[in-house]
């Protein structure tokens, strides 16, 4: 324990009876190598929760229904629809009926059949738009007009890569050019029933696959299919679990209801997106190592300055009794030290300072809003790194001095 207790001493000593200035830019250093430790995972797992939260808001919602394999419809969905609503957990279920279809615009100035004008083959969904909304963003993605309501026939709502424009991604040649609420577009669906629609809101769900659809009511095309069954059929059923029930749960409560159908997790819809999420793991670990080798050798080139500097102090340590242990425990404990203080300040500076900031005013990217997401274990090895290369920073550099003989560290020869 004296030892021990010499050892922090001398540590205690160095620290605060050295340049104030020194001491401060050291902890800033490490402040900021802690902070960059955390920022590039947080910023990369966010982006992952945004496009996750895109595919359920948007698109699949937390649980998907398909018709069995060997079939193209849901059938009897007015009873499925009240089976799993009952299921505890369940906050809304929303049919859709799906339908490709060539949408044009301005088709009255084409010369003729073969002229393309602006013109595209699209995906079109059916929707009960009070259902809808009780499942999906789609109803608070209208950028222009309105959304659709139950008695909606003679109306659609495009999304914002069929409609083009200043927010759409796709290339002018690919979309209708720019087309607003108001105006009217002509629609052939693959069945080849032709129908003139007043296009009523432009949807922009930052959502790849909803912003190239379109969207008619359930009963407009229940019509287009030609058959009143149809009315009571659904191509998918998408499924919105409460925020406080368990997804995983609720799923195995609505695969026991014995539907005539495939009931899936919305995580089994996204492969395309599977790929590129587990990139984004790794290029976290790639940057986040390199950020620890930059703080290491921050902190090594430091502390071996302070002890090449030190060296004729260390001589005179060691000439009068100090052990060789207690020595490199003191430059241990000021490297511990450093990376105690940055972790501490990094991180209230990352949790008050930039978290705060991102939280208020998040990255507008393509796919969303996103903002920054920390999980206790990017926190966790965050430490664990810093402290492991302020450990090897302190430690290899008094080592190397400490071996020198007593007279050669005093005087140099």
């Amino acid at each position: 324990m004296g030892d021990l207790k010499l050892a922090v001493f001398l540590a205690w000593k160095s620290i605060f009876k050295g340049s104030r200035w020194a001491l401060v830019l050291i902890i800033m250093v490490m402040s900021l190598s802690f902070a960059n430790l955390l920022l590039t995972p947080s910023i990369l797992l966010g982006v992952t929760d945004t496009v996750n939260r895109q595919q359920v808001d948007a698109l699949y919602g937390d649980i998907v229904v398909d018709p069995p394999s060997e079939d193209y419809y849901l059938r009897g969905v007015d009873g499925i629809i009240e089976a799993i609503a009952q299921v505890p957990g369940v906050a809304g279920v929303a049919p859709r009926l799906a339908g490709a279809a060539l949408i044009e615009y301005d088709w009255q100035a084409k010369n003729s059949v073969s002229d393309r004008g602006k013109s595209g083959t699209w995906t079109v969904l059916g929707i009960d738009p009070a259902l809808e909304s009780s499942v999906t963003t789609i109803p608070d993605s209208i950028i222009e007009g309105s959304y659709l309501e139950a008695g909606d026939r003679d109306a659609v709502l495009l999304g914002v890569e069929i409609a083009g424009g200043e927010k759409a991604g796709t290339s002018e040649f690919r979309t209708l050019g720019g087309i607003g609420p108001g105006e009217r577009v002509r629609v052939t669906y693959s069945n080849g029933i032709q129908r003139e629609y007043t296009v009523k809101g432009i949807m922009y769900a930052r959502e790849s696959q909803s912003d190239h659809a379109a969207f008619v009511t359930l009963d407009e095309m229940a019509s287009v299919l030609g058959r009143t069954v149809y009315s009571n059929r659904a191509s998918q059923m998408l499924v919105a679990v409460e925020d406080s029930a368990d997804a995983g749960q609720v799923l195995a409560a609505i695969r026991t209801l014995g539907i005539e159908g495939e009931v899936r997790s919305w995580r089994e819809y996204g492969g395309a997106w599977a790929g590129v999420i587990s990139s984004f793991s790794v290029i976290a670990g790639l940057i986040s190592g390199i950020g620890l080798v930059v703080a290491g050798i921050v902190m090594f080139i430091v502390i071996y300055i302070n002890v090449i500097h030190s060296r004729r102090h260390i001589g005179i340590l060691r000439a009068i009794g100090i052990k060789r242990d207690v020595i490199v425990g003191s430059y241990l404990a000021q490297a511990l030290f450093y990376a105690a203080a940055g972790i501490v300040i990094g991180w209230l500076a990352f949790t008050f300072g930039v978290q705060t900031y991102f939280d208020h005013h998040p990255l507008d990217l393509s796919m969303g809003l996103v903002k920054l997401v920390l999980r206790p274990e990017t926190t966790q090895s965050a430490i664990a790194g810093l402290v492991a290369a302020a450990t090897l920073a302190g430690l290899v550099p008094v080592l190397n001095i400490t071996r020198q003989g007593i007279i050669h560290a005093i005087w140099g020869n």
